[in-house]
């Protein structure tokens, strides 16, 4: 684990992005690999995300974005929709960090863990009468 004291400056840039899939309720593996940038813009960092989805028997282009406000200094963000809807904080000045994001009925459990100066990685485990899976991201320089 490693501390991370401006989470700006270690989120800005380019990084490697591979994601296992398991969704639980169809017994279904799938992956995500592609590129995520953060980008400055005018209200903290733009986080946009490429690449390519195999999934069941799916496979094609695949992307998200988010936005990520610091409204309390460069250590502590707030993660918002595309929408601008909140979705949840991130803060690895310790290390490692959790939070829970209830969308209606369906609970997202969120674990993020600092592993290096160039790494880093989250886990979310989606439970609830609609969704029944997890996602673990792996981020590299």
């Amino acid at each position: 684990m490693w501390s991370v004291p401006n989470l700006k400056a270690f989120l800005l840039g380019s990084w490697k992005v591979h994601r296992i899939i398991v969704d639980r309720d169809q017994a279904i593996t799938g992956r995500f690999d592609g590129v995520a940038s953060f980008r400055p813009c005018a209200r903290g960092l733009l986080y946009e995300e490429h690449g390519t989805l195999t999934f069941g028997g799916h496979c094609g282009r695949a992307e998200q974005r988010y936005l990520y406000e610091f409204p309390e200094g460069e250590g502590h963000a707030s993660v918002r929709f595309r929408d601008g809807r909140a979705f949840h904080d991130l803060d690895l000045s310790a290390g490692e960090y959790r939070v829970r994001h209830a969308c209606h009925a369906d609970l997202y459990d969120g674990a993020f863990t600092a592993v290096s100066t160039s790494a880093w990685q989250s886990e979310w485990k989606v439970t609830g009468p609609r969704k029944n899976y997890e996602l673990m991201t792996a981020y590299t320089r």
